[in-house]
């Protein structure tokens, strides 16, 4: 045997001992782990028209725990839980994080709609969960300026709770961080007192600051954002930025991360990611309808990171009874089910909403209040009102006899119930009486045939306009409010600029100005 083929055998041989252990090495360093998500549930347990229902949530995240391995699965949402259904609106959100608790999410971020109940529920929501709410970029305001020391919730009883901005999980071995990011439009469509002495930060610099301390722990980080999916927030007169313009300012500033889970806009992306700058951004629609899917790989020897994302249409899926008999539980309680069957009334005609214009559910709600103040309270002057205001944007359903609404007169009228009208009004937000001059009130007139924030919703008062979007064609220079009139007893009189008038409102457009009315922060005396 020749000294060369000597020294082939003996190298082979070698490899054959040594390279087995290194393959063995090097597929223990590449990881793959499972993140869940969901975002914008909105108090949906259960099942509506194309809204699944928890039950079916459970079954697509329980379906991949188990395929994967539940130690190798994240379960991550959005913000918004609570606010947007009557089972979860009756008890402030309770029962959504019992079922929140109940199928093992690890961690959230703020939605808006979490402080619409005010800080001392959501601070109680926050303590009833297992879970961590995250959110770099909500701070304490201290003696009116902003400041980047992290919010705290005081909840009825028990500890202060502080807000984390990130936490770092371990999954099948890798580091995970996750990054909160909440909208900065929240202290803008929320009543004022829900978000006082907090501030929204700017979400990249909220990140940047943390971005460091955070990168030396992980092996992957996540951003879980309540932004939006692109630009431009609900239009509120100042710049907003979504996930998208997220991604492009962390990569110009050197800080690229590895995914952004999204929220607040609603987006179905079909599960298709959008990749922006080489950052996935993702979404999974809202209310349960669909379970976004993100497998990363790790390669914990190189560093490398990468993600494959899709997403699961829920309604496909089965219930899974145990949560099926946890959200029941809730359903089926006695003081709830009294509650949401007490009869307030009757209606011979569908209460239908119009967002840009005249419309029953609107004169049904408004005259109600009208009535309230000057009639059902015998009617002392010192509590009557010269007109009602509310948003449209405040009336959240439709109530008709039948699933199809229709025009005109039924044959017969049909029941009212607590718990439709609560639907219709789920805030809570309570009626104000102020002033307001005509001349404050034709400007708010004005700024709502710019169709900005709909058509504000009137009683005692009544008016015409031009829409910004009519008239562009036609009357470039002349949109707005006209022939505005009050009632005066039976009569209709025109609005006096001069005359001081008693407004009633809400406390979301009063004094805040919220919604874009901005006439409302003129009013005084406001009870």
């Amino acid at each position: 045997m020749t000294k060369r083929l000597s020294k082939v055998l003996i190298l082979v041989l070698v490899l054959s001992l040594i390279l087995p252990a290194q393959v063995f090495a090097q597929a223990d360093d590449v990881v793959t782990f499972t993140i869940l998500h969901t975002n914008d549930f909105h108090g949906n347990l259960e099942p509506a028209g194309s809204n699944p229902g928890a039950a079916k949530v459970a079954t697509v995240i329980k379906t991949v725990r188990t395929e994967v391995g539940a130690d190798k699965v994240l379960l991550l949402d959005g913000g918004d839980e609570m606010q947007g259904s009557l089972l979860s609106n009756l008890q402030q959100g309770v029962p959504t994080i019992a079922y929140y608790n109940a199928i093992g999410y690890d961690a959230a971020t703020f939605g808006n709609h979490e402080f619409d109940w005010g800080q001392t529920v959501l601070a109680d929501r926050m303590d009833q969960a297992i879970y961590p709410y995250l959110a770099a970029n909500l701070t304490a305001k201290v003696d009116g300026q902003c400041t980047w020391d992290p919010a705290t919730f005081n909840p009825t009883a028990g500890d202060p709770i502080t807000v984390e901005p990130y936490r770092v999980f371990d999954r099948a071995g890798v580091k995970v961080a996750v990054i909160g990011v909440t909208s900065t439009e929240t202290p803008y469509i929320t009543i004022a007192s829900a978000t006082e002495g907090l501030c929204f930060q700017d979400p990249t610099e909220a990140i940047l600051r943390v971005y460091d301390e955070v990168d030396a722990q992980a092996d992957v980080i996540v951003v879980l954002s309540h932004l939006g999916y692109t630009d431009g927030g609900y239009g509120y007169g100042f710049s907003v930025y979504g996930d998208q313009t997220l991604a492009e300012r962390l990569v110009a500033a050197g800080k690229p991360v590895d995914l952004i889970i999204g929220g607040h806009s609603h987006t179905n992306l079909n599960g298709t990611a959008k990749v922006v700058e080489g950052i996935p951004i993702v979404q999974a629609h809202y209310a349960g309808r669909r379970v976004g899917r993100a497998d990363i790989t790790v390669n914990k020897t190189t560093g490398d990171v990468s993600v494959a994302w899709t997403d699961y249409a829920v309604p496909g899926f089965a219930a899974d009874p145990e949560i099926e008999a946890l959200i029941a539980t809730y359903v089926n309680d006695e003081d709830y089910q009294a509650l949401i069957s007490q009869e307030f009334g009757y209606s011979q005609v569908d209460l239908v909403r119009n967002y840009n214009g005249d419309n029953t559910m609107g004169a049904f709600v408004n005259d109600a209040i009208y009535n309230y103040f000057n009639e059902d309270l015998d009617g002392d002057p010192e509590l009557s009102v010269d007109m009602v205001f509310n948003n449209p944007g405040g009336l959240r359903v439709d109530l008709c006899a039948t699933e199809e609404c229709t025009t005109g007169l039924h044959d017969e009228p049909f029941v009212l119930t607590y718990g439709m009208l609560f639907s219709v009004l789920p805030f809570g937000n309570q009626t104000v009486i102020g002033d307001m001059t005509g001349a404050q009130i034709l400007e708010l007139l004005n700024q709502a045939a710019s169709l900005n924030k709909g058509a504000i919703q009137v009683a005692g008062v009544r008016y015409k306009f031009w829409a910004y979007s009519e008239a562009a064609d036609v009357l470039p220079y002349a949109w707005g409010a006209y022939d505005v009139e009050v009632k005066e007893g039976d009569t209709w009189v025109p609005l006096d600029l001069e005359k001081t008038y008693k407004v009633a409102t809400n406390e979301f457009l009063a004094p805040a100005g919220q919604d874009n009315f901005y006439a409302f922060k003129y009013m005084t005396n406001i009870s």
